[in-house]
């Protein structure tokens, strides 16, 4: 994997800004999984799916449509209207078809962007990472940031810290998209509660209530 790792990385065309988040997703998700996955993801895997998450993202919108068509992955209709999450699927694509990346990796490319019900260890690394990564410093995200290292540093019960985490990155998503009377994709509100309801049932009685 790590020969594979220094064939993407030299093949990423993009921005010095979407490097520069790219990067900070690959130490942020290295960390996610040390932290609350160590038996379950490698450090490669979270940097290969860090590396790949945005790919595509400064593609042209046809371009990426022409990815999905071309590799036969059907775009749903009210994806459409919603052209930023394109990059998921197109990135995702081209992790399987072009790299030939594990199922597991491609699985977090696609997946980073809604998130969805009952992730995968790395695809909830991978979409938390892209989250929280140190680079990004709009107000939204720096909370969430801090809320979770507050929660990560005060909770024995470092899986619910986590979760409490998500949640509330859900809601941060949700309540922006409801402010700009912008599309929410399905998967993110049933991840949202499917979440949620994770937290209602892990021991409330490990920390402060956050």
């Amino acid at each position: 994997m790590k020969e594979l790792i220094e064939t993407v990385r030299r093949d990423l065309s993009m921005s010095e800004k979407r490097r520069r988040h790219t990067e900070g997703v690959v130490e942020t998700a290295k960390l996610l999984a040390e932290r609350h996955f160590p038996a379950e993801i490698a450090p490669e895997e979270a940097e290969l799916a860090a590396l790949l998450h945005d790919y595509t993202k400064e593609y042209p919108v046809e371009k990426q449509l022409e990815i999905c068509r071309q590799y036969g992955m059907e775009v749903p209709a009210e994806e459409l209207e919603t052209p930023k999450l394109l990059h998921a699927r197109s990135a995702s694509l081209l992790a399987e078809h072009l790299y030939g990346a594990p199922e597991k990796i491609c699985s977090a490319v696609r997946w980073h962007t809604t998130g969805r019900p009952a992730m995968r260890p790395l695809e909830l690394v991978i979409y938390f990472a892209d989250y929280i990564e140190p680079g990004r410093t709009d107000p939204a995200c720096t909370r969430l940031r801090e809320y979770y290292e507050r929660q990560y540093q005060s909770r024995r019960d470092k899986t619910r810290a986590l979760y409490l985490a998500l949640v509330r990155s859900f809601d941060t998503t949700v309540r922006f998209l409801l402010a700009e009377r912008k599309p929410i994709d399905s998967c993110t509100v049933e991840a949202r509660n499917d979440y949620l309801r994770l937290v209602k049932t892990t021991n409330p009685h490990t920390g402060k209530d956050g």
